[in-house]
């Protein structure tokens, strides 16, 4: 994963570049448009709300007005002289007639003289008054001294059968401007409830009015019930003490005498000292433009998904040139310089294609130079190093004449060198034959167990002098395997050997067999030195050797294991080696394929 990561940093550079050039002002669009949607929808709530608001107020004082309006209410009453005394009884069964049967809201009429005597009352049912005996003392009846002294009083709604009533009391004057006396009134407010009944908003919301109390006076079909008690409700309590929430900044959420989040407006009607209310609630108010935004919000991340996506193709595409030429520098850092890089983008990328081909040629030219000096260096040296080897041991032989137990061990440590400059020879001779395609490779189905058991014959001495032990135990029924049978010796010798050399003192190495799928697998573990994983990483490289405290005196070219590779890859297998650690020991399994 982290190898991925740092392979993908100049695809996500450019996919990043290109979010921030375009996803970017896509959200911030996307954003503008919610909240200009979000503010347009509460100011299209509120001036619905406040407007039917002023609707139902104006309706409201239409009709109080006609009872109570300073220029001729119908309760209003002028004599036309200057007496000073009441207005005649006949007149006063006449007028109260007259208005109980144009006005049904008018559910009672009295009138009062100053010392609170009622002289005069009449009803829907008693239409020319009732009896005298019937006659009440007002001197302390509801609005009556407020109206002797000049003022009109409108008193508190209650509630008589369900029904909302409101007591009027208006000072009765002659010509003069005098009071004579009182008239007081019950008024029905059955047409205030039809007139909040008729203010609705979409399907649930709607209109209520409140006392100076809290109490319901009136309202739409989905709203509280008359008379229900909503003072506790902090919107009421705001609106009847005299506060006005009409317009956007006036709008108000909250939960309402329901339980629901409602939005809402309200107005304080000075005149009645009433408070009046519209609650649309915010599922209903909120559905159209919650619609909106989500179809927004939907299309939105349609949008950023599709350039999200044509984001990472752009860059992959825009990278995969890049990625070209860095597989063909893997296989240049491998040393295969047949791999062209094929760039058709008609760019500065193809131009750089071109010069890398051109680079690659170059070096292939060089690479083969190289090989050709080695090859021709090797096997001019090869005669001369055999030579010198063989006339060294004509004189350790004594066929030149005795030679000093001195001499005799100076010429020994020629000859070990001599040995280690012969298996360089050879070693670059075949690095350099398989570089080349000329490593001559004779595949057959073979018994696996023969060459293994040689080669363990040819080293029982130099793991004896080790002390260490040799362990093969061949299981029987062992399936052939396609191999050259000389060349698998030589792998064996040298992974055998060096598990010898690297094992640090005495151990153990032990050889094994194993059948999986259609390869047969053979393991050579020790119990040796070990090697870190950097160090695995890097074992079949040309002339690389586990450098460590305990290996810097142990003698080798570096080409062993990477001619092994070579060996059983030509043969069509593969080699690894695993190891825990340094000092933990180290296995090395290689794949043959079965013979069919």
């Amino acid at each position: 994963m982290e190898r991925f990561a740092l392979r993908g940093k100049l695809r996500n550079k450019i996919f990043v570049m290109m979010a921030l050039v375009s996803v970017v002002p896509i959200f911030i669009a996307g954003f503008l448009s919610v909240y200009s949607i979000t503010l347009s929808h509460r100011v299209d709530v509120a001036n619905l709300e406040g407007a039917l608001i002023d609707q139902a107020y104006g309706e409201m004082k239409n009709f109080m007005g006609y009872f109570v309006n300073a220029n001729g209410g119908a309760l209003r009453f002028t004599t036309t002289g200057d007496a000073s005394g009441d207005i005649d009884l006949s007149v006063k069964k006449s007028l109260f007639r007259q208005l109980l049967i144009q006005s049904p809201a008018l559910a009672e009429i009295s009138s009062v003289d100053l010392s609170g005597r009622e002289t005069f009352r009449a009803d829907q049912i008693h239409l020319d008054g009732v009896p005298d005996a019937q006659f009440a003392d007002m001197s302390s009846a509801e609005g009556f001294s407020t109206a002797k002294a000049g003022k009109d009083y409108l008193g508190p709604v209650r509630f008589v059968l369900a029904e909302p009533m409101l007591t009027i009391a208006l000072p009765a004057k002659n010509r003069g401007g005098k009071i004579i006396s009182v008239i007081i009134g019950q008024i029905s407010l059955e047409n205030v409830r039809t007139i909040l009944q008729n203010g609705v908003l979409g399907e649930t919301g709607y209109l209520y009015a409140v006392d100076k109390n809290g109490a319901v006076i009136g309202g739409g079909l989905n709203g509280p019930a008359p008379s229900a008690d909503l003072h506790a409700i902090t919107m009421v309590q705001n609106v009847v003490s005299g506060q006005d929430f009409l317009g956007p900044d006036g709008e108000r959420r909250y939960q309402n005498f329901f339980g629901d989040t409602a939005v809402a407006a309200g107005k304080f009607l000075p005149e009645f000292q009433w408070g009046l209310i519209a609650e649309w609630p915010a599922k209903e108010a909120d559905a159209s433009v919650n619609d909106l935004i989500y179809k927004n919000i939907a299309t939105l991340i349609i949008v950023l998904i599709a350039v999200v996506i044509l984001g990472i193709l752009l860059a992959t595409l825009i990278v995969r040139p890049i990625r070209k030429l860095e597989k063909s520098t893997e296989s240049i850092a491998k040393g295969k310089f047949d791999e062209a890089v094929n760039i058709r983008t008609g760019d500065e990328l193809e131009e750089l294609g071109a010069a890398f081909n051109k680079m690659m040629a170059g070096l292939k030219e060089l690479e083969e130079l190289k090989n050709e000096f080695v090859f021709i260096a090797a096997h001019e040296l090869r005669t001369p190093v055999a030579a010198m080897k063989g006339y060294l041991q004509l004189i350790l032989d004594g066929l030149t004449g005795p030679i000093s137990d001195k001499t005799k061990d100076f010429i020994e440590k020629v000859m070990s060198s001599n040995q280690r400059l012969i298996q360089l020879v050879n070693d670059l001779l075949e690095v350099s034959r398989s570089e080349n395609g000329k490593l001559v490779i004779k595949v057959s189905a073979i018994d696996v167990v023969q060459p293994i058991k040689a080669v363990l014959v040819e080293l029982a001495s130099l793991a004896a002098e080790k002390q260490v032990q040799m362990v093969y135990e061949p299981r029987a029924d062992l399936p052939k395997a396609m191999a050259d049978p000389d060349r698998l010796k030589e792998v064996i010798v040298n992974l055998v050997g060096n598990s010898i050399k690297y094992m640090g003192g005495s151990g153990k190495v032990t050889i094994g067999n194993e059948v999986r799928g259609a390869n047969l697998i053979t393991h050579i573990a020790d119990t040796g030195l070990g090697m870190s994983k950097e160090a695995q990483a890097k074992l079949f490289e040309k002339f690389y050797r586990v450098s460590t405290e305990k290996t810097k005196d142990i003698q080798g070219t570096g080409l062993g294991l990477f001619i092994v590779k070579e060996i059983i890859e030509k043969m069509g297998g593969t080699i690894s080696a695993f190891s825990e650690g340094e000092g933990k020991g180290a296995t090395f399994s290689f794949t043959l394929p079965i013979a069919s």
